[in-house]
C-alpha cells in the first residue's frame, strides 16, 4: 500500500471527504485531490503536509509515523513517541532520504 493509500485511510477513519479533510488539514482542496484522487497526480506529500498529518488526533490518538510512512504497525499510536517536535521532523527527514534512496 502506498502513502497515498495510507493518506486515503485516514480519510476515511476521520468520516472526512476529501475537501473536508483539506480544510481539517488547511491545506488546498487541489493538493489534497493530487495526494489521494486517483484522477490526481497521486503526488508524494510535502513535509508540511506529513508534519500536519502527524499533529491530527482521533479520540485522543496521534496517527503513526512508522504506519503512515512505511505502513508497519496501526494506523493510530496512544503517544507519538517523540519527546519533541524536532525529534519527529529529524525522523521524518531520515525515512524520506531513506524512501528517495529506494526510487
Amino acid at each position: 500500500m502506498s502513502i497515498n493509500s495510507r493518506i486515503a485511510e485516514i480519510i476515511k477513519a476521520f468520516g472526512d471527504s476529501e475537501s473536508a479533510f483539506a480544510k481539517r488539514m488547511e491545506v488546498s482542496s487541489s493538493v489534497m485531490f493530487n495526494l489521494v484522487n486517483p484522477k490526481g497526480r497521486l503526488s508524494y506529500p510535502s513535509g508540511p503536509v506529513l508534519e500536519k498529518l502527524l499533529s491530527l488526533e482521533l479520540d485522543g490518538q496521534r496517527i503513526s509515523a512508522e504506519w503512515l510512512m512505511r505502513g508497519e504497525g496501526k494506523m493510530f499510536a496512544a503517544g507519538s513517541g517523540f519527546r519533541s517536535p524536532e525529534e519527529a521532523l529529524d525522523y521524518l527527514k531520515e525515512v524520506i532520504d531513506e524512501l528517495k534512496k529506494e526510487k
